[in-house]
Formats: structure tokens, sequence, C-alpha cells
């Protein structure tokens, strides 16, 4: 492993231990998002291999966004949530097969939208994520 590669992977480390449960999910939106970006830069160059890639990772992003949600306390919330993920796995795939970058860029950018939602949540200081903070109905088509 090269040392930058190396130090990049520590600090990735560190990160992730320390985090909050609200930068936990911002940390992984975050790595969604970059992976989505990679496929449409893959697309771009018509580099199936490195789409197919990177897009088997946000997938695998957005489900373990799903499976860190509290199924027993999280209530509308986390049902609002649920459906987004759903809708982003369909999305993802269809602009996967397709090769339709737009598909895979609005999930993207979706993605930034609740990352912030996470982020001013663990700014507050709050447990579970302001409701309002976004709409849900608004994202999914």
């Amino acid at each position: 492993m090269q040392p930058y590669a190396k130090a990049s992977s520590q600090y990735l480390a560190q990160r992730v231990l320390g985090a909050s449960p609200q930068q936990l999910m911002a940390i992984l939106l975050e790595a969604g998002q970059r992976f989505l970006s990679q496929a449409v830069q893959a697309l771009g160059r018509r580099d199936i291999a490195a789409k197919a890639q990177a897009t088997n990772k946000a997938l695998a992003i957005v489900e373990e966004l799903t499976v860190r949600l509290n199924h027993e306390d999280g209530g509308d919330l986390v049902d609002n949530l649920v459906r987004l993920h759903d809708w982003w796995t369909r999305e993802i795939l269809a602009g996967s097969a397709s090769k339709d970058s737009t598909r895979l860029e609005r999930v993207g950018r979706q993605m930034g939208e609740l990352r912030q939602a996470w982020e001013q949540s663990d700014q507050k200081g709050t447990a579970t994520m302001d409701p309002s903070a976004f709409q849900v109905r608004d994202m999914v088509g």
C-alpha cells in the first residue's frame, strides 16, 4: 500500500470510529455521492466495468443507510427514508442499465441534500434528523 493510501485509509478509519450516528449517516452519503460521481465519469469514458463497480458500491451504500436506520423507534421519518432509499435503488439500477447519467446525478444531488440534513442534526446535537429538513415526497419520482 502506498504511503498516501495508507494515511488516507487510517484517516477514514478514525473518522468513522469517532463518528456520531448522524455523522456516520453523512459519511455514508458522502461515499454514495462519490461512487455515483465515479459511475457518471465512467459512463462518459464508456468504461462499463468501472461504471458497474462504482454503481455496485453506491447500491451497497444505500443498503447500509437503510440498515442503520432505527426501524423500531423511527416512525414516519424512517418509513419515508426507507421509501427514498428504495427509490434511489431503483433509479441507480435503471440509470446504470440505460446508461442515463442524469438519473445517477439526480440521486447524487439528493444524497447531498440528505447529507446536509444529517450534518445539521449533528450540529444541533439532536439524536434524530428534523423531519422538516427535507421532504421525501419532493424527492421521489
